[in-house]
């Protein structure tokens, strides 16, 4: 996992290109960009989307297999829960379809604001969209394909 912001990405391009990718993309993004799939590189995407964040309390923790999330704050602010995956008990199966397994545990909480972003690896556990002051927030979501 790595939690950070736009203005330090540049620390994380090297990782490889894929990364470099959204990076290069996310510097493009804003509050108004309109929600929606666009695809970014070969095996990257980002959903833009806007919704209102949920309590704490309601937090879904998910993993995925074969993609990684690199999740961007647009505008609003919201708390990103975070936990060791040996911290973790299976809620339900993975979903190949999906790419998702859900789990529960007892989650960090972080919090992001606009420009701010984290990236989680295949397996890492995280909960997001969890409210920080109930108001609305736009986000990117950056798929990563790097399972098969």
């Amino acid at each position: 996992m790595i939690v950070s912001n736009l203005k330090n990405a540049a620390r994380y391009a090297h990782i490889d290109e894929k990364i470099a990718a959204c990076i290069d993309y996310a510097a493009k993004l804003n509050g108004q960009t309109p929600c929606g799939r666009y695809e970014v590189a070969d095996g990257v995407y980002v959903n833009v989307m806007e919704y209102m964040p949920k309590a704490s309390s309601e937090a879904t923790i998910e993993t995925h297999d074969v993609y990684a999330d690199l999740q961007l704050v647009l505008s609003g602010e919201e708390f990103m829960g975070c936990i060791s995956d040996k911290d973790v008990m299976p809620v339900t199966p993975y979903d190949k379809e999906k790419d998702i397994a859900m789990w529960k545990g007892n989650i960090a909480l972080i919090p992001l604001r606009a420009r701010d972003f984290a990236l989680f690896f295949p397996g890492e556990p995280h909960a997001p969209s969890l409210h920080k002051n109930c108001s609305a927030v736009k986000k990117a979501v950056f798929k990563i394909k790097y399972g098969k």
